[in-house]
């Protein structure tokens, strides 16, 4: 078994990568990498992967909380960064299908930013599951810019913004946090910033964010001596992103954070706006005809609407087209094999049993049943 203090230890000793940590502690590279993913998904642990900034893959560090205030501490990469590393893979997002003309409107703000000296800042607002975060990451892959995603929380704190120190190779060094990435881009190309679940944290755990969105695009690194990070504010292209609904924490923005977002579009599902259109989508992307990919779509859309509009429903979450997606596919899957029903067993094993439970679960098999057999 593959324990954190074995990781720790070989980090501290000078390991970086996956398999100098596995060689170190004398365990496989497969059971390392897990663990050491295992590690970097937990919120609790100080043990994080970092982007190599100078090639592909990725080093291993230790959060380096107790390390004091150094303005001479070096950086991490000596800010040598490799900027196509961050742009989307050909192929790797999906295609996003604008639902009232959202997707044309930031393309139109984008294109004339330089002419009308608007700051191209983009907030996206809807139930989860309608394609903000990925409208987000279309942008960047249609013109082949960089993309940098953060993930908002409850509990975040400034470092997972800006930055703090880590171990790295066995010394205290800066590691520059996803904004501070951002900056630097922004000063040689254009860089599409995330700032995904925007609402999911409390204002004062991004007040900081602040001077990072208005004309300053400029960040101030307290642990490194107060030094000064400065971008092209026409170069940061920010899409934050917040998901509606009762079964999410979140807060409300406040007023001048409003004001920095810039220009807002609901984002809905595009079922809703466009049955046809999403069934094309479906129809287009998986083996399923036409006609049943109608029936997935006209499915879904009824158990969205318990989500959205009816307040009495156990429903909180809609069906997200990924999810539909998903569910054309394995219908495929289940009727090529002969499996009984596969329409409707694939809706219990790719729908019903990861997203829905309880109450909800019954109520959406009830819906998706009756429309299915309809």
């Amino acid at each position: 078994m593959v324990k954190d203090d074995d990781l720790k230890g070989a980090i501290r000793s000078g390991a970086t990568t996956a398999p100098e940590i596995a060689d170190h502690i004398g365990k496989s590279d497969s059971a390392t990498r897990r663990r050491l993913k295992k590690a970097d998904d937990d919120a609790q642990s100080k043990l994080v992967r970092e982007r190599n900034p100078r090639g592909s893959g990725y080093i291993y560090a230790i959060a380096d909380e107790d390390q004091e205030a150094d303005s001479e501490m070096p950086v991490f990469g000596d800010r040598d960064y490799d900027w196509s590393q961050y742009v989307p893979r050909a192929g790797a997002t999906a295609e996003y299908v604008e639902t009232n003309g959202e997707l044309s409107d930031i393309e139109s703000i984008i294109e004339h930013r330089h002419d009308t000296g608007q700051l191209p800042r983009f907030r996206l607002t809807g139930p989860p599951g309608t394609g903000k975060t990925t409208l987000a990451r279309y942008i960047g892959a249609m013109r082949q810019w960089p993309v940098i995603p953060v993930q908002f929380t409850a509990a975040m704190r400034d470092s997972e913004l800006f930055g703090s120190p880590h171990i790295i190779g066995g010394e205290s060094v800066w590691v520059d946090g996803p904004l501070v990435k951002a900056l630097l881009c922004s000063q040689e190309r254009p860089v599409v910033v995330v700032l995904d679940e925007i609402n999911r944290a409390p204002f004062h755990r991004k007040a900081s964010l602040q001077s990072f969105l208005d004309h300053r695009a400029q960040a101030t690194l307290m642990l490194r001596g107060g030094e000064k990070i400065e971008g092209d504010p026409e170069n940061l292209i920010t899409v934050a992103t917040m998901n509606e609904g009762t079964e999410y924490e979140t807060f409300p923005i406040d007023p001048a954070e409003r004001r920095r977002h810039g220009n807002t579009w609901d984002v809905p599902f595009l079922g809703l706006v466009d049955a046809d259109l999403e069934a094309e989508l479906v129809a287009d992307n998986t083996p399923v005809s036409i006609d049943v990919a109608r029936v997935l779509v006209r499915a879904a859309n009824e158990v969205r609407e318990l989500a959205v509009a009816d307040r009495t429903s156990p429903v909180e979450n809609g069906i997200a087209t990924s999810i539909v997606l998903e569910w054309a596919r394995t219908t495929v899957a289940y009727r090529q094999s002969n499996r009984s029903d596969p329409l409707t067993r694939a809706a219990k094993t790719a729908i019903l049993r990861p997203h829905y439970s309880g109450r909800a679960a019954e109520e959406a098999e009830a819906v998706i049943h009756d429309t299915v057999r309809s």
